[in-house]
Parts: structure tokens; C-alpha cells; sequence
């Protein structure tokens, strides 16, 4: 006759061994969840910003992102704190308006149609390039000539404070600060013109 084996008793409950498991399968979920990108190429500049997440479960959920500051000189002196964000939100209006204000749409050619002379209406100016062309114009009055090509050279077409500086003769370091801070000039004025500040 065969013996019956003794039953085993499971483990007793141990409250900080389930907490400690709790904590892991958290981890998990928050490195599966990870969407960084961990293999940036060696020459990559960047800089961390937090922005809303797509694939959030909450609306207004937010992530941090790293992008990319080789062509966008305005979120680089942000990420470097040397402007506030008055004077980014004033730069990124300035950048709206100056693409709103661009006339004439861009279209390409359809080589299997006829080609005609004339043909096309004359455009109609829209309620939103309006709006940037009166957006500009009160730029061009606050910031003057000077600063207006600043702007246009750094925001509308992308250069660098360096490029800048070079386009107007000046080639050292001191030259290229000074470019620099009349570029943070021209912000302060923007975010003053356009309600951005209550700096006096």
C-alpha cells in the first residue's frame, strides 16, 4: 500500500514580495512603452522636449522627445535657456506669419495636360495670409530693416547666428555674440508687439 505524499502548503503571503513585484511588472510596461531613439548618429544635435503623446491612454498625456536643433536655431537657444519662452512663442509667431504671408502656391507641372497661355484666375487673397501680411508689416515697423533681414535670414530661411554673422562681415567670436544678442533683441520686441509679454 502505497503511501500518500504530504501535501505541500504554499508560500505564506508576503506583502513587500508582491509590492517588489508590482514595481518590476511597472518597469516593464514603462521600458516596453520607451519609443526613444537610443541610436543617434555621432553628430546628432539635439535636445530633449516634452510634447503630447499620441499613443497616451489620458488625453494631455505627455512624453519627452529629443529633436533635432541643426535647422531650428530658435528651439536650440530655448533648449540652452538662452531665451524664455516668451520670446520662442514670439519667434514661432513670427515664422507662422512669414509662411502665411508667401503668395503664389507652389504647383507643380502636368506634362500630360495641353499647355496653354494664361488660363489661370488671378489668386484671391485668403482671410489667413491676410493676417501674416499684417502680422509682418507690424514686424517690419517694430524691428526695422535691420532686424527684419535677421529675422528673415535665421527664421525664415533657417541659418545659423554663425551664418549670420558671416553674411554681415563679422567673423569672430565677439562679432558672432553680438549678432546673437541682437537677434534676442528682435524676440523681446516680437513678444512685446504681439501681446506675448508685459515687459515694459
Amino acid at each position: 500500500m502505497k503511501m500518500a505524499k504530504p501535501r505541500r502548503k504554499g508560500k505564506p503571503w508576503n506583502p513587500a514580495l508582491a509590492e517588489y513585484q508590482q514595481k518590476q511588472e511597472e518597469a516593464a510596461e514603462a521600458k516596453r512603452r520607451d519609443r526613444k531613439a537610443r541610436d543617434l548618429l555621432r553628430n546628432a544635435q539635439v535636445a530633449a522636449d516634452e510634447v503630447e503623446d499620441p499613443h497616451g491612454i489620458n488625453p494631455g498625456d505627455k512624453i519627452v522627445v529629443l529633436r533635432s536643433t541643426r535647422h531650428d536655431p530658435l528651439f536650440d537657444m530655448k533648449a540652452k535657456r538662452q531665451i524664455d519662452q516668451c520670446d520662442y512663442v514670439a519667434g514661432r509667431h513670427w515664422q507662422a506669419a512669414y509662411e502665411n504671408s508667401e503668395l503664389g502656391a507652389v504647383r507643380a507641372i502636368d506634362p500630360s495636360k495641353e499647355a496653354v497661355d494664361g488660363g489661370r484666375l488671378p489668386e484671391v487673397l485668403t482671410k489667413v495670409q491676410m493676417a501674416g501680411m499684417q502680422d509682418m508689416r507690424a514686424a517690419r515697423e517694430t524691428l526695422g530693416a535691420e532686424g527684419h533681414q535677421l529675422m528673415v535670414d535665421i527664421l525664415g530661411n533657417g541659418w545659423s547666428i554663425r551664418q549670420a554673422a558671416v553674411a554681415r562681415g563679422r567673423y569672430s567670436d565677439d562679432e558672432r555674440r553680438y549678432v546673437a544678442r541682437r537677434f534676442k533683441e528682435c524676440l523681446r520686441s516680437l513678444a512685446k508687439r504681439f501681446g506675448y509679454s508685459n515687459e515694459k
